[in-house]
């Protein structure tokens, strides 16, 4: 399992991130320290709190893996 974190500050944020996930070809999991969902999900991710940081995890390859958090650089929180 693999991780870094983002912050999310909109909607359009949310939008944009939930259309990165959905085109891996491995599940993304997205969450803080109470709650983890899916990051495909709208409603997963409306639910969580996007004052702080956000865990994103996946199951994938060093090379997928380094392809995703690259797609997700305008996001990083690193």
């Amino acid at each position: 399992m693999q991780e870094f974190r983002i912050r999310l500050r909109s909607f359009a944020d949310v939008r944009d991130f939930i259309q990165i996930s959905t085109a891996q070809p491995f599940q993304v999991r997205i969450g803080n320290d109470h709650q983890m969902t899916n990051a495909t999900s709208y409603m997963g991710l409306l639910s969580l709190d996007l004052n702080g940081l956000l865990s994103v995890s996946c199951d994938c390859s060093d090379s997928e893996f380094s392809e995703f958090r690259q797609q997700s650089a305008c996001f990083l929180a690193e």
